[in-house]
């Protein structure tokens, strides 16, 4: 069993939103640091020096300019926040191929941004038939071609990040081709690629009309069972118990982090823990002391 301690980050998206324009670089640094976490896991569209704005199918940037870089890098020197994992997501199952294309071709120039930031991972979506949003469902999920699309996807995906040492992290999410455990185990067997590992998210191992407690521990445990020793990164959203899908803050929910905790240290987990789905500054203590409760098994 690892004893070693989970470091708490955070994901730079819960900085962000409608109701203010993104924060600049040492802005969002400095307030990731008055909270108290130890490292982050960046979008780029989080600070106002690469003027990005995802659109419904790609969440990175084309370009980033260097001065971008240049803040980010003295932002997260000067207030001791690594960025050790940088998101990476658009849609790898887009019925427009020309989508998945512009996707792959922004590939490189978002893994030499990461490495220049000193992240060694980089988060991925697998995407979606949907054509207007990366994160809703498809009928056509499920079906042949759409595993076949991201599949090539995502192994030319991770065939780019191998060049710059760089590893992929994707997760099971139920409006997303990889929709569960199984199908999760099976993309990284079939890209067969060392550098394609997981990220557990337990609220999106939930679907609709499970997301009940008694269901909690056994999701977990298959999760688990398929892909515990894949895991490189752990995210801590939660999810409202109902037959719907409302995620919400950590610890506001019916996730048990406690036994999450428990399950990564059992694997050996070596990663980062980064709160996500907060959204809201004033409850990040709250959500972050929660975590740090349950990881030492007092919650």
């Amino acid at each position: 069993m690892n004893t070693k301690k989970i470091r708490c980050g955070v994901c730079s998206t819960d900085f962000e939103s409608a109701s203010h324009p993104p924060y600049s670089a040492h802005t969002l640094f400095a307030k990731m640091h008055a909270l108290g976490f130890s490292c982050v896991q960046f979008a780029f569209s989080s600070v106002s020096e690469t003027q990005f704005t995802p659109t419904g199918s790609i969440e990175i940037p084309a370009e980033i300019p260097q001065h971008a870089m240049t803040a980010i890098r003295s932002a997260a020197d000067t207030y001791g926040i690594p960025v050790t994992a940088v998101n990476g997501t658009f849609n790898m199952a887009h019925p427009d191929k020309a989508i998945r294309e512009e996707g792959i071709r922004r590939f490189p120039v978002l893994c030499k941004a990461a490495k220049e930031l000193g992240a060694n991972y980089i988060t991925l979506c697998s995407g979606t038939r949907n054509p207007d949003n990366l994160w809703s469902p498809s009928e056509d999920n499920l079906s042949d071609g759409a595993w076949e699309d991201m599949r090539d996807t995502i192994t030319r995906c991770t065939e780019i990040a191998a060049d710059y040492g760089i590893t992929l992290a994707i997760e099971s999410e139920a409006s997303n081709i990889i929709s569960t455990p199984e199908r999760a185990r099976r993309i990284m067997d079939e890209v067969g690629m060392p550098n394609l590992k997981m990220i557990l998210d337990c609220a999106n191992l939930f679907h609709t009309g499970h997301a009940h407690k008694d269901e909690v521990l056994p999701t977990l445990d298959r999760a688990f069972r398929y892909y515990g020793h894949d895991i490189v990164i752990a995210h801590g959203k939660d999810i409202a118990a109902g037959d719907g899908i409302t995620f919400c803050a950590t610890g506001r929910g019916i996730v048990d982090f406690a036994y999450t905790a428990r399950l990564l240290r059992e694997v050996g987990f070596s990663g980062d823990m980064f709160l996500h789905g907060i959204y809201d500054e004033d409850d990040m203590p709250r959500a972050k002391a929660h975590w740090e409760c349950a990881a030492r098994g007092e919650a």
